[in-house]
């Protein structure tokens, strides 16, 4: 009987555990969707909201092929990465002209106060598509909201490669 009595709490804990981070994982969902409808409505407050105060690490590494394109182009540019700023990208958002950044394949991992995103993603102005690849978040959970501390993503010129997938 006690045996019996130590599984059903450890079965109900850890289901209150996974209640728990479903709340948070809902969050983090409701990050996700304000980050993409903030670049539609060009809403800076809204997206800088989402980033912490602190230093915010945003890197984009160009997929193989397209550097071997940009070498024809330019052969002393062989640098294959490049970082920028949320700030600097939003800049770009502003600019003329509709912008838009459509996500599939959403993974979120996360606890209570740690999470990562993971999905890949294709950027469209005027609906015509500039680049896409796979994009990677970490999250912390400061002062009760979530914000996004880095941005890693991968970068494929649509110019020269078109997208692998349906958007």
């Amino acid at each position: 009987m006690k045996t019996i009595s130590l599984l059903i709490t450890i079965l109900l804990s850890h289901l209150a555990t996974a209640q728990y981070f479903t709340k948070e994982k809902a969050e983090i969902e409701n990050v996700i969707q304000q980050f993409k409808e903030s670049i539609v409505k060009k809403d800076s407050a809204a997206f800088y909201g989402l980033f912490h105060e602190g230093p915010v690490v945003m890197i984009g590494i160009i997929k193989n092929r397209s550097p071997q394109k940009r070498l024809e182009a330019d052969p002393g540019n062989t640098k294959n990465y490049f970082s920028d700023t949320y700030k600097n990208f939003f800049r770009y958002v502003m600019e003329k002209g509709r912008k838009e950044e459509k996500f599939r394949n959403i993974t979120i991992t996360n606890d209570d106060v740690t999470g990562s995103v993971t999905f890949k993603y294709v950027f469209l102005e005027e609906n015509i598509l500039q680049n896409w690849g796979t994009e990677y978040w970490q999250l912390i959970k400061a002062e009760g909201k979530w914000k996004i501390v880095s941005i890693t993503y991968s970068y494929e010129n649509a110019k020269f490669f078109p997208k692998p997938f349906r958007y």
